[in-house]
């Protein structure tokens, strides 16, 4: 873990919004994408204040303020990024009962800096709101968020379910717990994994050249 990452997470469990925005902004001049940032930087932060309060050094305030601090930062940071106009559409959700909501919002800032129209469902998202939603919006990529082991169950009824709408959208599902469990008897053939914002740039660029989405 690098000198930059200790020094964001610190930042954070003291709450300093803006000096940890200012960190960001800084990494972006030395030449740092945005990926490289969110993957490298602020994920490695926050996985570190989560091993903290796994130890016990932290108490569950100091993890919760860093969680809000870095919710305002990567905000803060995107809004200043410029983006490109693009017809196409992305919707992020939790799957029911989920409530961490920071790696998929730095996902759709990836697609939204590619030009993409993204909406934020947010946390803890019943299925029959997400599908009428969609229904509505008719997104082109749905994204869902399962963190917690005993939501598998949820996730496969949420990917087969939103996977019958008639404009077929892609769906996606990111999670940690792709590093150690095969999620794949929970979602379809057609499902995209995502474990890290690399690989989830190289998907937004290869649709960006033409590729019809679901080829690759």
């Amino acid at each position: 873990m690098n000198t930059e990452t200790i020094k964001l997470a610190n930042l954070m469990l003291e709450g300093a919004a803006d000096e940890s925005f200012s960190l960001l902004c800084t990494l972006r001049n030395e030449g740092w994408t945005s990926v490289d940032i969110y993957q490298k930087i602020v994920s490695g932060a926050m996985q570190h204040v989560g091993e903290l309060w796994e130890q016990d050094d932290i108490s569950v305030a100091d993890e919760h303020l860093a969680t809000a601090t870095c919710d305002f930062m990567i905000s803060r940071f995107h809004a200043q990024i410029k983006k490109q106009p693009s017809i196409q559409k992305a919707m992020f959700l939790c799957v029911e009962e989920e409530q961490h909501t920071l790696g998929m919002k730095m996902a759709s800032f990836l697609f939204e800096e590619n030009g993409w129209q993204t909406r934020m469902m947010g946390a803890n998202l019943p299925l029959d709101h997400a599908l009428k939603a969609a229904g509505k919006w008719k997104p082109d990529v749905i994204c869902l968020s399962v963190t917690i082991l005993y939501h598998l169950p949820l996730l496969e009824s949420y990917v087969k379910t939103l996977e019958t709408l008639p404009f077929y959208p892609q769906i996606m599902v990111g999670s940690r717990l792709l590093a150690t469990y095969d999620l794949s008897p929970y979602c379809t053939p057609r499902t995209i994994f995502i474990t890290n914002y690399q690989m989830l740039a190289d998907w937004i660029n290869d649709q960006s050249e033409g590729n019809e989405i679901g080829a690759s």
